[in-house]
């Protein structure tokens, strides 16, 4: 029946009694766009699917939860990928071609069956662009997408690739407070003691007082005074699990307003707002960062946390929004060092708003309190194994020379 229109495929379909598929699932598709985490998307697709058979099919009602999983699996089931999803400890997955890789514990693996064909790749990549509200084509071959639970995919074929590439980063919205961390990111049970002659720093400034303690204590006791925190560090290095692990300690009646392009944090908080970006679509506008902050201020949070600083917009408009208020704020910083994040930042703010380098450094310093770096230990085959804290460093100023007046509490 390819050339009868759906309405004729519908009338075929009331006659002879069976399901199509197809049909059904073309029928609800704009219906869930937008919706993210497969809770949800399970929900909405079967209240989709329950009331297209009211109209199109009831005798067919008593079958609606079968019938919502196959048009489930057939607008986002990710064929030989869905396993990985699913697996514990799984936080990358690869395919080169028809070749799968996946990323367990920090040791990179080679899954047992690929894909059968490109074929079949080609068939999964284009279910991630359709399920985003995207095209991928050779006239646009590269696509970034949300899945159905959250994660990241980024897509890439030929022309610009020499076979397709499908990269998914696994969503974890791990919650848990610091002390369940220690085990997975190393030294935060090491001691930390500041003594803090550094605290009659640069022209009295800033002050604090002293700190004996370990590193957990430290951070936990950074976020209770409402210090600034930047966390940096490479990719997969924990820099979300730890500002989700710091909300532990945030007091209980504050409101705080969380600002995202992929919904990674899940505050133990009453009084949470949760924002989100979204790229242009043929349909809708760009929801940017910049809208976000500024709905979030009228919102009037307490704190902001931002979960990463990627674009020169979100690095100038969250350091503007900091030098204004909402003390104990948390974000964070794709770097190598606590100095490479805080140059990484300035980069960004530059590129947004061509001003004077120390004006840039003095509003950064009053911006932002603590800094704490995260790094990754690499075995000799290249696999991760281990996660520890590198440095931990409170910014106290700029001198007259614009150059950061750091001091190192940890590492360093």
């Amino acid at each position: 029946m390819p050339n009868q229109s759906l309405t004729e495929r519908s009338r075929s379909i009331n006659r002879t009694k069976t399901i199509d598929y197809d049909l059904i699932a073309n029928a609800v598709r704009t219906e869930l766009l937008g919706i993210t985490g497969t809770d949800k998307i399970n929900a909405a697709v079967r209240s989709a699917v329950l009331r297209y058979l009211e109209i199109n099919l009831p005798h067919k009602l008593p079958e609606v939860d079968l019938i919502a999983d196959e048009v489930f699996n057939l607008l986002y089931g990710l064929g030989p990928l869905e396993k990985y999803l699913h697996m514990n400890g799984v936080t990358d997955i690869i395919v080169f071609g028809t070749h799968i890789m996946y990323v367990q514990d920090g040791i990179k693996k080679d899954a047992d069956e690929g894909f059968t064909d490109l074929a079949q790749v080609e068939t999964v990549y284009r279910r991630i662009a359709a399920a985003a509200d995207k095209n991928i084509s050779a006239a646009e071959p590269s696509v970034d997408a949300e899945l159905y639970d959250g994660s990241r995919a980024l897509i890439v074929i030929p022309p610009e690739a020499a076979e397709p590439y499908i990269v998914i980063r696994r969503h974890w919205m791990l919650s848990e407070p610091l002390e369940s961390l220690v085990d997975g990111l190393r030294d935060l049970a090491e001691p930390v003691s500041t003594g803090r002659t550094h605290t009659e720093v640069y022209k009295g400034k800033k002050s604090s007082d002293p700190f004996n303690g370990t590193v957990a204590e430290y951070l936990a006791d950074a976020v209770r005074r409402r210090k600034n925190i930047m966390v940096i560090g490479e990719t997969g290095a924990g820099k979300t699990t730890l500002i989700n692990a710091l909300t532990y300690y945030v007091q209980p009646n504050h409101i705080v307003a969380v600002l995202e392009d992929t919904r990674e944090i899940e505050a133990p908080l009453k009084y949470t707002y949760y924002f989100k970006t979204r790229e242009q679509t043929e349909g809708a506008r760009a929801i940017t960062y910049e809208d976000i902050l500024n709905d979030c201020l009228r919102a009037n949070p307490d704190r902001i946390i931002l979960t990463e600083i990627r674009t020169p917009e979100s690095a100038f408009t969250l350091v503007n929004v900091l030098n204004s208020g909402h003390r104990g704020s948390m974000t964070t910083i794709h770097a190598n060092s606590a100095l490479l994040g805080l140059d990484k930042l300035e980069t960004l703010i530059n590129e947004y708003r061509d001003l004077d380098k120390i004006l840039i450094r003095r509003m950064i310093a009053r911006a932002i309190d603590v800094l704490v770096f995260l790094k990754l230990e690499d075995d000799e085959m290249g696999n991760t194994k281990a996660r520890a804290i590198g440095e931990i460093a409170e910014l106290t100023d700029v001198d007259d020379a614009g150059n950061y007046i750091l001091e190192y509490v940890y590492g360093g």
